[in-house]
């Protein structure tokens, strides 16, 4: 129930958020960070420009579920999605948390959209689910994401060269549940 709750929420939010972006020229790394809570007297993020940076532990469980909880406080609830038209309007990304080389690859190619740690940036955050089948294997911990129709492009050129498959669209890796919330409304 929250899965879906939460799943509409952001799709609002994001929606909201990148009205007015410029898709040729704007900042890939800012659109979906207006975001920066504080943790333990941190920000979340540091900014060089557009490039974030974590300035706190990104392979603490915890940290993920604190700031997403956090992340959540500050949306407005919203029950104006029709969620069977979901493949309209974006696709849904499971990223494993804590699993990151830092090795740059996903943040250049995403035109900083994901962060130096490859993870998406925490506006479109909306689930958290510990030990998901991610793939043929179960993760610790799997971070979802919503990516709104026009961003597909730029996570899925992360997508492409980040090297611990710690990506995945739920609508090919979990086709059963996807349909099941599409049909759920």
């Amino acid at each position: 129930m929250d899965f879906t709750k939460n799943l509409i929420q952001v799709i609002c939010w994001t929606e909201e958020l990148s009205k007015k972006f410029d898709f040729q020229n704007g900042k890939y790394g800012l659109v979906f960070r207006k975001t920066n809570p504080e943790l333990n007297g941190s920000k979340l993020y540091s900014f060089d420009d557009d490039y974030a940076t974590w300035t706190i532990d990104d392979y603490s469980f915890d940290n993920y579920d604190l700031l997403l909880d956090l992340a959540l406080k500050q949306r407005p609830n919203s029950d104006q999605v029709d969620l069977s038209k979901l493949d309209e309007l974006g696709r849904i990304l499971s990223f494993q948390t804590c699993v990151t080389t830092h090795d740059g690859a996903p943040i250049v190619e995403s035109r900083n959209f994901v962060d130096e740690g490859d993870v998406p940036p925490i506006d479109t955050w909306f689930y958290l689910k510990r030990n998901y089948f991610h793939s043929d294997y179960k993760c610790e911990q799997s971070l979802f994401c919503w990516i709104p129709k026009k961003f597909e492009k730029v996570i899925q050129q992360a997508i492409d060269v980040e090297i611990l498959d710690s990506y995945r669209w739920f609508d090919e890796n979990d086709k059963y549940n996807y349909d099941r919330i599409k049909n759920s409304r």
